[in-house]
């Protein structure tokens, strides 16, 4: 999601003659990480570092350490907000939310209890200090974000489960209930098509082959 320009030209011609005048207005939208659904056939480069709680891409932790975020429908409906509103001029940041990975390791877990999520991340303190960008800009001027982190993180999964990027649980269970063992994710075979996901059949056991 890089910088986008939109420009707007008015021309006034003096009987027919040449151009008089022309004015050029220019704004960006910076975004931070975008998460939600997507129509790509791989994982986006965003959600590789969003879900890197659920598939453990460790070199991932330190980006959402102090994370910031943006639902991907929020940041297109900034764009054509501004793009139709007469006084967008300059930089916006188009940032919803922010949370350090500690509380989105706990959404997670909560919310999708089948996978395995971590409780502690080595060398990232609990106590990590929330840092938000500000989004007054683009909200003093009418705009209103409309999705909350959880929705980011459910049109997410929901979509990489869809399309085999993520196994329905990282998790293998005995007889009894009690957590075996945790199923490893290939991220970077997934995320390239080369393998399928486990995906969970009608028992819950978890099986490598296309849904």
């Amino acid at each position: 999601m890089g910088c986008i320009c939109f420009q707007r030209y008015w021309q006034r011609r003096l009987q027919g003659k040449k151009l008089k005048k022309i004015t050029l207005i220019s704004f960006s939208i910076i975004p931070p990480l975008v998460v939600g659904p997507f129509i790509t056939p791989t994982f986006p480069p965003s959600l590789i570092t969003a879900l890197s709680v659920i598939t453990g891409n460790e070199a991932h932790y330190c980006i959402i350490k102090q994370g910031q975020y943006v639902h991907l429908d929020d940041l297109c409906e900034a764009h054509i907000f501004l793009y139709e509103h007469p006084k967008a001029e300059g930089r916006f940041i188009c940032s919803s939310h922010h949370a350090i990975i500690y509380d989105v390791a706990k959404m997670v877990r909560q919310k999708w209890p089948d996978y395995y999520v971590p409780t502690e991340f080595k060398g990232i303190d609990k106590e990590l200090p929330i840092v938000s960008f500000s989004s007054k800009k683009l909200t003093d001027m009418g705009f209103e974000f409309k999705y909350t982190l959880e929705d980011m993180y459910q049109g997410a999964i929901e979509t990489c489960r869809q399309k085999q990027l993520l196994p329905f649980s990282t998790r293998s269970t005995l007889d009894n209930g009690e957590d075996k063992e945790t199923i490893p994710i290939s991220t970077e075979n997934y995320a390239s098509g080369k393998e399928n996901a486990p995906v969970a059949n009608s028992t819950g056991q978890l099986t490598n082959g296309e849904i």
